[in-house]
């Protein structure tokens, strides 16, 4: 679930013509974008916090997901990491073959998505927000879940911790949003 796919795609006349839903394009998705960023930017006490802030999970998209992990362990050793030194590791790691096409596609897709350096944290901040809304989402489940299978003596901790889990995810937002490290 993302702030783009909040909006019903109308139905497609062809299968060349666009969905609608936005997200489904490295140019407009967060997510991509984020990543593009971060591997032109060369700022580094910021791309190192944001490094520090966002974790792989917070990606949606697997393939994002997966892209993210390298760039952000790039970041973290304080190495290259451009598009060619995270081609390097996924290649290195025995990305080089037919099962992983898609995450190579994804990284020529996520280098090209035009998006600047200098709006990294932007764009991180974007991906930030829509994981705290899936983790509402997520949350709601899991009340719904213990409401119908939990213990009775057991609820109330349950949702106790899930609001604990809930309190965590602002202040993380929040602290972001202000610029703090991690």
């Amino acid at each position: 679930m993302t702030a783009l796919r909040a909006v019903s795609p109308e139905p497609a006349q062809d299968e060349s013509a666009p969905t609608g839903d936005l997200t489904a394009h490295p140019e407009t998705a967060p997510e991509a974008l984020a990543i593009c960023a971060l591997m032109w930017s060369r700022d580094r006490p910021e791309n190192h916090r944001i490094a520090s802030a966002l974790t792989p999970s917070d990606f949606h998209e697997p393939l994002y997901r997966a892209l993210y992990a390298v760039v952000r362990g790039l970041i973290l050793a304080e190495e290259p990491h451009e598009p060619v030194g995270v081609l390097d590791v996924l290649v290195r790691s025995g990305a080089d073959g037919h099962k992983d096409a898609l995450l190579r596609r994804a990284l020529t897709d996520v280098a090209t998505a035009n998006a600047c350096g200098a709006s990294a944290s932007d764009y991180a901040g974007m991906v930030l927000s829509e994981s705290y809304r899936r983790s509402f989402y997520d949350a709601g489940v899991a009340i719904m879940q213990a409401a119908e299978e939990a213990p009775e003596d057991l609820l109330f901790d349950q949702l106790l911790d899930i609001g604990r889990a809930q309190r965590t995810a602002t202040n993380r937002l929040h602290q972001f949003r202000r610029g703090a490290a991690q």
